[in-house]
């Protein structure tokens, strides 16, 4: 299987040129809220951890890893990880410091964080969107388009920072859950759903995405293989970081954000 890797980078300038643009725009509006002195104490902390959720969606895409995200579905499911475990959560955690007085954000903007973060509401656009791109159909199309391909990667962090919301978000924030034990079940429910994904597809006797079987140098026997490791890298890590989280949620004052948004 490790002969089907290549290790060069696949540079992608419209994607470089649209986190950039991401990143001055964060900026831009960091800078503002800096010197009108709102929120002066956590600013350095969100523009760190608003680039580095940038810098590990460029990792994931444009590294190796996303290079052959096309070669073996084991490289995709390590970019889709890194896209909703790691890089969704830190924008998110970059983002809140940026509007945790709510009451200062324009009110149509204010309505939207507020209806996307209801817990029903993020879990729904996240659970959807991860089922629904890893269906065979969809998922196949997102192989053969680049445009399709580069939705699927922005709904994932999109859908995923909708998601970390409402669990990093203290209860006086817009869409913060009200108590630990309802950010303990909000984490369980996304872990239950997630692993059974991987779960489905590391005990599949068969293949959901044949492309992968005809990549030069693979059997349908490896692309099996490559299949259930894929799965094993949703399910396991991905637990892990719940249950990380989880710990963290646990250990939160219901009046405090997630130990990790300090």
């Amino acid at each position: 299987m490790i002969d089907l890797f290549v290790w060069e980078w696949e540079w992608q300038l419209p994607l470089i040129a649209t986190l950039a643009i991401a990143e001055l725009g964060f900026i831009a509006v960091w800078a503002r809220r800096t010197s009108s002195g709102v929120g002066e104490r956590r600013s350095w902390p969100a523009l760190a951890l608003f680039t580095a959720g940038l810098l590990v969606f460029a990792l994931a895409v444009m590294s190796p890893i996303g290079a052959n995200d096309e070669r073996l579905l084991s490289s995709h499911m390590i970019e889709h990880d890194l896209l909703m475990w790691v890089a969704a959560p830190l924008l998110a955690l970059g983002s809140l410091a940026l509007v945790a007085d709510g009451r200062r954000l324009p009110a149509a903007l204010r309505r939207s964080i507020a209806f996307l973060a209801r817990p029903i509401v993020a879990f729904t656009i996240s659970t959807v969107l991860l089922w629904a791109w890893h269906a065979p159909p969809a998922y196949g199309l997102a192989l053969i388009s680049l445009p399709v391909h580069g939705v699927e990667h922005l709904s994932f962090i999109v859908a995923y920072i909708i998601y970390w919301w409402p669990l990093i978000a203290t209860p006086s924030m817009l869409g913060g859950l009200q108590s630990s034990a309802g950010r303990a079940g909000y984490l369980l429910a996304g872990a239950m759903q997630s692993g059974l994904l991987g779960a489905l597809l590391t005990f599949a006797t068969s293949l959901w995405y044949p492309h992968y079987a005809l990549v030069p140098g693979a059997t349908v026997a490896s692309a099996l293989a490559d299949q259930r490791l894929a799965g094993a890298i949703m399910w396991y890590p991905g637990a892990i970081v719940f249950a990380l989280a989880a710990a963290l949620t646990l250990r939160a004052p219901a009046t405090e954000p997630l130990a990790i948004a300090g």
